[in-house]
């Protein structure tokens, strides 16, 4: 048996921290009044073992998943989202009478990730496309250079990548068809300078910029240096279907050189896309585009929180319905 005393200026007072401290199930003992001004002191008992049990019954009880909740955590496990982050999506799925279960999920989403299109309303706006080797950059820039020339707007290209073989005759072959004139940077001055003088009659400039290695400190400093120099937005481009554990480091690398926004590639072509929202979530970048094609003049377009459930809830289903027929 646990025993206590309390001692306080009134006895609603002891009483008060008595229940605080051992519950509604401890014994008062004696009560005792210390004279005027005292206060008052107050004995009180419990027995250790039933204290223990309602501590322990208390910590050892996890709450109850919804059906939903469930069904959710199921289909972003499905996507190997990182553990902590799926609690974290969980912790906002929310269901009500009024939400059907898509825009329950895509509620969710929307409060632990951030969503927004690349600019392109801003006259002379320029993007930099960066992110490490083979992520699909150049088809990107490609893309977004074509999309903008199909919706009537003036074109600046400048590409960055004078160390891939192939890089500019992949663009040039974009700017033969586009009408567009490609320029090559070779320092980050030298990009600034071509930026600046796009401006003059661009609605719309996006960089190619060459292949980096995140976890190369000198890489990430080179970028930085372009960054820095060039007054455009940096754009991780990532493929979706990586590992989750190397995209986030390498998220996390990209974010302190300065990217802002996250472009999703070859969704069409990967069945599990956490180690993209695992990146979001790393470096903190705002989704903005997905690509779901390789051809350039369709398949890239802004993605939003009910895109990325819809999408997210397809794949599992898609991927559940090929394991029924096999078995």
């Amino acid at each position: 048996m646990k025993i206590k005393t309390y001692t306080a200026p009134t006895m609603s007072e002891a009483m008060d921290l008595l229940r605080h401290e051992l519950g509604e199930n401890a014994i008062i003992v004696s009560t005792q009044r210390l004279g005027t001004g005292a206060g008052v002191r107050l004995t009180a008992a419990i027995e250790e073992n039933a204290r223990d049990d309602e501590i322990e019954r208390l910590y050892s009880e996890e709450p109850q998943e919804s059906e939903f909740q469930q069904s959710v955590r199921e289909t972003l496990t499905y996507h190997a989202l990182p553990s902590s982050l799926i609690e974290k999506i969980i912790l906002h799925v929310k269901e009500s009478k009024k939400k059907n279960e898509l825009v329950a999920f895509a509620s969710a989403l929307d409060t632990v990730f951030n969503f927004h299109p690349l600019p392109e309303q801003i006259k002379g706006q320029a993007f930099m496309l960066t992110g490490a080797a083979g992520v699909g950059k150049t088809v990107i820039t490609g893309k977004l250079a074509t999309r903008a020339c199909l919706s009537g707007r003036k074109v600046g290209l400048i590409s960055a990548d004078t160390v891939r073989a192939g890089a500019t005759e992949q663009l040039v072959a974009f700017t033969n068809i586009l009408d567009i004139t490609l320029l090559k940077a070779r320092s980050p001055q030298n990009l600034q300078s071509h930026i600046r003088a796009l401006r003059k009659t661009c609605d719309l400039i996006f960089i190619d910029m060459p292949a980096f290695n995140p976890f190369q400190p000198s890489d990430m400093e080179y970028l930085t240096a372009y960054i820095e120099a060039a007054d455009a937005l940096p754009v991780l481009v990532m493929p979706a279907g990586v590992d989750p554990t190397e995209s986030m480091e390498t998220a996390e690398a990209f974010a302190e050189a300065g990217a802002i926004y996250l472009l999703a590639t070859r969704l069409d072509a990967a069945r599990r896309f956490g180690g993209v929202l695992a990146a979001a979530d790393a470096g903190r970048l705002t989704l903005c585009e997905a690509s779901m094609s390789q051809n350039v003049a369709r398949g890239l377009s802004p993605i939003n929180a009910v895109s990325l459930a819809r999408l997210l809830l397809m794949s599992s289903e898609e991927s559940d319905s090929v394991t029924r027929k096999k078995s």
